[in-house]
C-alpha cells in the first residue's frame, strides 16, 4: 500500500511538470485528488478517468481542458513506450518462458479455435466472420456522411491537444528528472507485484524474472478496456505466467486475485479520499 501511494505521488509530480511546461501552476493536493478520482472512475468506466482528472483540475485551477488533455495524452504515450521497453526487456531476460506463454495462450488457441475450424469448413465460424465483415461494412457505409462531417473537427481538436502535450515535453526544463520519475514509477510497479509473493510459502520461491514476467503480462491484462481494471483478463494471464515458473495453477489464481483485490481496495480508498 505504501508503494502504491508512492506511485500516486510520483505520477502527480510528473504530471505537474508537464502542466508547468505549458504555462500553468497547480497545487499538489488538488492534482493528487484529481489523479485519485481518475483511477477510481476508470475502474468503473474504462478510460473515463482521463477525462475526469482533466475536468477536476480545470475546475480547481481554470486551465483549458484541451491543454490538460494534451498533457495526459503525452503521459499515456510515455507509459506505452515504457511498457514496450519493459516487454522487450522481459522477452530478452525471460525468453524461454515468454515464448512458451505466447505459444500456449495466443498461437495455439487461435490456430485450434479459428484456423482449423475455417480449414475444416466449420459453418458457424465462417458465418460469424462473414457477418462481422458485413456489419462493419454496412455501418461504415451508412454513417459515412456523418463521419466525414464530424471527423475533421474531432481530429483538429485531438491534434491541438496532442500539440499542447508535445509542447509541454519540448519545454520541460528538467527532462532527466521526468525520465527518472518514469523509471521510479515502474520500479514501484515491480515492487507492488514482488511483495505479494511472500503471502504464501509456495509463491515466495518465485524469482525476480517471474516478477518481471507477471508485471509485463499483467499490465497488458490491466490495460484491457473492461470494467474492474481488467478483471478476468488479469487473473487469466497472471495465473498462466505463474504456472510457467513451476507454481500450481491454484496458487497462481489466488496470487492474481490477491494482487488485483489489493489494488481494488487501494483504488477505491484513494478515490473516496480524492
Amino acid at each position: 500500500m505504501l508503494v502504491s501511494i508512492m506511485v500516486y505521488v510520483i505520477r502527480v509530480l510528473r504530471w505537474q511538470m508537464l502542466i508547468k511546461a505549458i504555462g500553468y501552476e497547480t497545487k499538489f493536493h488538488n492534482t493528487f485528488a484529481a489523479l485519485s478520482i481518475s483511477y477510481f472512475v476508470s475502474f468503473i468506466v474504462p478510460r473515463l478517468g482521463e477525462v475526469t482528472r482533466c475536468l477536476s483540475v480545470k475546475k480547481q485551477h481554470d486551465i483549458p481542458f484541451m491543454k490538460l488533455l494534451g498533457t495526459v495524452i503525452i503521459e499515456r504515450v510515455v507509459d506505452i513506450v515504457s511498457l514496450i521497453i519493459v516487454l522487450l526487456l522481459t522477452l530478452i531476460l525471460q525468453f524461454d518462458q515468454i515464448i512458451e506463454f505466447i505459444k500456449e495462450n495466443v498461437f495455439q488457441p487461435f490456430y485450434e479455435g479459428v484456423i482449423l475450424k475455417i480449414i475444416g469448413g466449420n459453418t458457424t465460424v465462417i458465418i460469424i466472420v462473414l457477418s462481422v465483415i458485413i456489419v462493419v461494412t454496412f455501418l461504415f457505409y451508412h454513417f459515412r456522411k456523418y463521419i466525414r462531417e464530424r471527423s475533421p473537427k474531432l481530429i483538429v481538436q485531438f491534434i491541438e491537444g496532442l500539440k499542447e502535450g508535445l509542447v509541454s515535453i519540448a519545454k520541460l526544463r528538467q527532462k532527466k528528472l521526468f525520465i527518472f520519475y518514469t523509471f521510479l514509477i515502474w520500479v514501484c510497479y515491480y515492487l507492488m507485484t514482488y511483495f505479494w509473493f511472500f503471502v504464501f510459502t509456495e509463491t515466495s520461491v518465485l524469482s525476480w524474472g517471474a516478477c518481471l514476467a507477471i508485471l509485463s503480462i499483467g499490465t497488458i491484462g490491466r490495460s484491457v478496456p473492461i470494467q474492474g481494471g481488467g478483471m478476468g483478463a488479469y487473473h487469466f494471464l497472471v495465473t498462466n505466467v505463474v504456472v510457467l515458473y513451476g507454481v500450481g495453477a491454484s496458487f497462481g489464481k489466488t496470487l492474481a486475485t490477491l494482487i488485483h483485490a489489493g489494488q481494488i481496495f487501494f483504488t477505491f480508498a484513494m478515490g473516496l479520499i480524492g
